[in-house]
């Protein structure tokens, strides 16, 4: 692990990977809570590992604004640690609301599993007003602390859970201040692309980080810009996902025409993939609630609630009337990656078609 994070240190763009599957958590059990399935968690990533997915992230939201507590959090990084990822990389969120004792003892604990990347969002104990040096000074212990520990560090932009943003020039602070040296990507989920991702791509003092588009509507876009901003042509743009979790074939295919510069297919694969997304929407400004997705794939039902059927069908129909067959194939393959979900017979015929 001290290899790949010194790798990271000397030259992001080289290695922060190009794609993270930002997991979704299985589960099982009833409410009021359920509980992490094991198993099922650790065959999930085998799966995502096995079909190349270039990295995973276990983090604390599953979904529609649900979190997981410090305990269940530290289960899913020691369970996740335990499946055979082969080449994927393992990464990880923390957050600073949670204390300092507390994210002292996960620290120890992702350093111990060799997890060589860890995400900060801004704390969701932050005023919605705060300033740029309020969110910065949020951020700064837990990075400095990341650092001292050896590891490399990644900011998280994510206001539908932190309940704001975190802006460019209060990266840029974090990044000046203490253990910034460790910051080497900088992930993106804000529905407005031009306020967001792209003040973090025009920003002279993080031009050597990776910029990781989070919503995902605006991949192609990031694609798009990333060699743009960089001296050198290189892409600074990457992907870490949640939808990458029912839609891993689509996703390896649009960064496949990416390389290739193949822009239209790469603007039609996305289409598909937002369908889907819009699918499981019920606020356009806000993020979608991909429990509904885990459930489809047989990963259970969401942590805090239960899918309807009316949802469950609002997805299927998305799928079925993409008019593309190539997009529905690959779709449903990825929805039925598990090959043993409530859905399979369904998605198996999809994805023969």
């Amino acid at each position: 692990m001290l290899d790949f994070v010194e790798k990271l240190l000397a030259d992001p763009l080289a290695h922060v990977p190009i794609a993270t599957v930002a997991c979704f958590d299985p589960t099982c059990g009833e409410l009021p809570r359920r509980k992490l399935d094991e198993i099922r968690t650790q065959m999930f990533l085998e799966k995502l590992a096995a079909a190349s997915a270039p990295a995973v992230l276990i983090a604390a939201s599953t979904g529609g604004g649900h979190l997981r507590t410090v305990d269940e959090l530290s289960e899913w990084f020691a369970v996740a640690a335990d499946a055979r990822l082969g080449g994927t990389v393992k990464s990880a969120l923390l957050r600073p609301e949670d204390g300092e004792a507390c994210n002292a003892r996960l620290i120890e604990q992702l350093r111990e599993l060799q997890f060589p990347l860890v995400y900060v969002r801004p704390g969701n104990n932050l005023s919605p007003t705060a300033t740029d040096d309020e969110v910065a000074a949020n951020l700064q212990p837990l990075v400095s602390r990341l650092a001292r520990n050896g590891l490399a560090v990644g900011l998280y932009s994510i206001p539908d859970v932190s309940g704001l943003p975190m802006s460019a020039e209060a990266a840029a602070q974090v990044v000046q201040g203490e253990g910034g040296q460790n910051v080497v990507a900088i992930k993106v989920t804000e529905a407005d692309y031009a306020s967001s991702t792209r003040s973090f791509l025009q920003h002279p003092q993080l031009r050597r980080l990776k910029i990781v588009q989070g919503w995902d509507p605006h991949l192609a876009q990031a694609l798009q810009d990333g060699p743009v901003y960089d001296a050198n042509g290189r892409q600074r743009c990457g992907v870490t996902s949640g939808p990458m979790s029912f839609a891993l074939y689509q996703y390896l295919h649009m960064l496949q025409a990416a390389e290739q510069n193949d822009w239209p297919e790469v603007q039609q694969a996305q289409a598909a993939v937002t369908a889907l997304f819009a699918a499981m929407q019920d606020d356009p400004r806000k993020f979608a609630d991909l429990q509904r997705a885990k459930y489809i794939m047989g990963l259970g039902q969401p942590l805090l609630g239960t899918v309807s059927t009316a949802q469950v069908d609002r997805v299927f129909a998305a799928l079925e009337s993409l008019p593309r067959i190539a997009d529905r194939q690959r779709l449903a393959r990825s929805l039925d990656l598990m090959q043993e979900g409530p859905f399979h017979e369904r998605l198996l015929q999809l994805a023969n078609e």
